[in-house]
């Protein structure tokens, strides 16, 4: 390596390093329980609230005979909610897994029965 490039390369790096301190300045301060409680229930209704828009969900609570849902989750208490979020969190993110495992099995067995076939 030349003279001119690590002599660069050495600058750059002390002026980036006597930098570096004040280009992350953070402040961290204490907030009361009932702000944490608060913005965690405020996030779970939203999370409820988005579900409740998604057009399938909106097909399959009018088909099932509740179709004012949202005016009903206004009036859920905070535990309720929480429950009902902590279910849409734990919902596969895809369809039925159950079709899928039984697909796979029967082509388990299917290949398994062409291999004995063949001997």
């Amino acid at each position: 390596m030349s003279t001119f490039p690590r002599a660069f390369l050495c600058r750059l790096l002390a002026v980036l390093l006597a930098a570096a301190p004040c280009a992350a300045q953070t402040q961290a301060a204490m907030i009361a329980s009932e702000q944490a409680i608060a913005a965690s229930t405020q996030h779970e209704r939203e999370t409820v609230g988005r579900f409740l828009v998604r057009a399938d969900v909106q097909r399959q609570l009018a088909a099932l005979g509740a179709p004012n849902a949202a005016e009903r989750v206004a009036l859920l208490s905070d535990d309720e909610v929480r429950s009902l979020a902590g279910k849409i969190d734990s919902l596969p993110a895809g369809a039925d897994s159950g079709v899928t495992f039984l697909v796979i099995i029967a082509l388990i067995l299917l290949l398994l029965v062409i291999l004995d076939w063949r001997k």
